[in-house]
């Protein structure tokens, strides 16, 4: 056999590569596309370019359906987009790919949270926390999914552990507030809310909660003063103005509330409760009518707003209504409201 032939076979054996071969070439080369694919998605992201970067990792999870990093970031990307199912989805086959990996929980958690499916993001907070990820936002949002379940003393643990974690969590310190005034703990409600304050200053929130602290202590112009700072904070702060209105009334200063209500009314016009809240100032001042007419308007838009329909009925028994009066007490009484029940012995 002369040379060039040997040189002709040597050629060959390298070029007829074995299947197992040929396999392991393509995955490599599959592999370095998917990452230059999933290169130019963090690239697109960076950039805000949020649909093309959403392109780019899908061609990334196309050439490796594996691929950890890509799931990650595309469920991130449509979190942000609020495609929370599109965002669940993609964190499932992260967890389906690695179940270790903390981040992944705590996203989905965080769209859980969003979707106010507290059960849910609670669950995934505590997987978070128990795979490592034990940053101070993890125990704050595990600590608000506690308090929207009730579970005020479980909310106080965690918004602890927060603080723990940095000391100068706002936040943290105000709803550990808030989870303190809902088991009556009043002294510590007003000691973190001022904590938050200390820390953010322009934190109209931890105002409006330590004015309503306040007044459930009975320090009704203190009440009226930290709401106030809540409104001059943010001007637009309905909630503060209905708060203060309240605290108003509590002062017999029904006037003052009234125009609070008004305003609270004029900056969220489907707010039944500052309806109701300026029927019952009307009531004071003995304008029924006036006061019907608020009561009516709560009701339009809350139909189930039991003390809505209780109050009315008084406003009717006034305007000698006596049937309305009765009809109004028997539908409070259907919908739960005690002190309804005492105006119904009078009714035939």
């Amino acid at each position: 056999m002369n040379r060039s032939i040997l040189l002709f076979l040597f050629l060959l054996g390298n070029i007829f590569l074995t299947n197992a071969q040929r396999d392991s070439a393509s995955a490599i080369a599959g592999g370095q596309e998917a990452e230059i694919a999933y290169n130019r998605g963090v690239k697109n992201y960076v950039q805000r370019n949020l649909e093309q970067a959403i392109r780019d990792f899908s061609n990334a999870i196309l050439l490796n359906s594996n691929f950890e990093k890509a799931y990650l970031n595309r469920a991130g990307i449509n979190a942000e987009l609020l495609r929370f199912n599109d965002a669940i989805a993609d964190y499932g086959e992260v967890l389906r790919i690695n179940s270790n990996n903390a981040n992944a929980h705590f996203g989905r958690g965080f769209v859980y949270f969003s979707q106010n499916n507290y059960q849910k993001g609670l669950e995934d907070f505590q997987n978070a926390i128990a795979k490592g990820f034990v940053e101070a936002k993890t125990y704050y949002y595990s600590g608000v999914c506690k308090f929207y379940l009730e579970n005020f003393d479980g909310a106080i643990q965690d918004f602890t552990q927060a603080i723990q974690k940095k000391s100068d969590y706002a936040y943290a310190y105000n709803d550990r507030g808030s989870a303190k005034r809902k088991i009556k703990d009043l002294d510590g409600a007003i000691l973190d809310y001022s904590e938050a304050i200390k820390i953010q200053p322009d934190l109209a929130l931890a105002f409006n909660n330590l004015g309503s602290a306040k007044q459930k202590k009975g320090d009704l112009k203190g009440a009226i003063e930290e709401f106030s700072t809540a409104i001059r904070l943010q001007p637009n702060y309905y909630l503060a103005y209905n708060n203060r209105g309240s605290a108003k009334f509590d002062m017999q200063d029904y006037q003052g509330a009234i125009e609070d209500f008004n305003k609270s009314i004029e900056l969220k016009k489907d707010y039944a409760f500052a309806y109701n809240n300026l029927g019952t100032a009307k009531m004071k001042l003995k304008d029924y009518k006036a006061a019907k007419e608020a009561f009516d308007k709560a009701i339009s838009i809350d139909a189930k707003y039991g003390y809505a329909y209780c109050n009315r009925g008084s406003a009717r028994e006034m305007l000698q209504d006596f049937d309305g009066a009765c009809q109004d007490w028997r539908k409070a009484s259907e919908l739960g409201i005690k002190d309804a029940e005492i105006y119904i012995s009078d009714c035939k």
